[in-house]
Parts: C-alpha cells; sequence; structure tokens
C-alpha cells in the first residue's frame, strides 16, 4: 500500500499525518520535535522510511498577501533538503488548514487538514 505522509512544518514542531494513498484515510501521528530544519529531515526520512512513504505532502505558509515570509522560507528549505534526499514532495499552501477549534495537537491537525485537502484536489 503506497502511503502519504502531510507535514505542518514549524520551527521547532512539526505536525504529522498519514493516509493510504488508496483509501485518502488520514491518521494523524505524533508531532515531531526538533531544533534545526536538518535535525527535521532526518527524523521526516526515518518516518517515511518506517511507513514505507511514496509521497509528501509539505503545507507552505504563505502569508494573507500570498507572499513568502521567513517561515515559508524556511519550508522550502526544509523541502529542498527531502527532495534531494530522493523524497518525492509536493507543496501545499497552508493558509486556511489550522484547526478552527480546541485541539489537543493543532499541528498534527493541520497536517491531516492538509492531507485531506491534497486528496480532494487529486480527486482521490
Amino acid at each position: 500500500m503506497p502511503f502519504v505522509l502531510a507535514l505542518d512544518i514549524g520551527t521547532k514542531r512539526t505536525g504529522v499525518a498519514c493516509a493510504d494513498s488508496s483509501t485518502g484515510v488520514a491518521v494523524v501521528l505524533p508531532t515531531l520535535l526538533h531544533d534545526a530544519p536538518e535535525e527535521l529531515v532526518e527524523a521526516v526520512c526515518r518516518l517515511a522510511d518506517e511507513r514505507k512513504v511514496q509521497e509528501l505532502v509539505v503545507g507552505l505558509p504563505l502569508l494573507p498577501s500570498g507572499e513568502r515570509g521567513a517561515q515559508a522560507r524556511l519550508v522550502e528549505e526544509v523541502v529542498q533538503a527531502l527532495k534531494e534526499r530522493g523524497l518525492q514532495v509536493s507543496v501545499l499552501d497552508e493558509r486556511f488548514s489550522s484547526p478552527r477549534g480546541p485541539s489537543q495537537d493543532p499541528d498534527a491537525e493541520a497536517a491531516c487538514t492538509m492531507l485531506l485537502t491534497y486528496f480532494q484536489r487529486r480527486g482521490s
């Protein structure tokens, strides 16, 4: 079964969700804690290998204007590093993926929302 992993990348915390691409059913995974982009890249590569992930979906945090700020540049740096490690990565505008109410893990829920949006746009 090919799996898709979604990431809501932050400077210290990254929300994670995973789905079987044949069903589109997404589940949240534990949020990754990290101190540097390189540490995050290593953690994602390990997770992708363990879960037999075929593709990554990464949220791009554009400013409300649609421009790229500092956080978007960090995400693009991580995406490039993941691609250099041989992973297939798709980027998705995440401006509207934040959970709307109380949440135990808003980072993971945002990743789950992105994953569901990805499948809807793909027509899966």
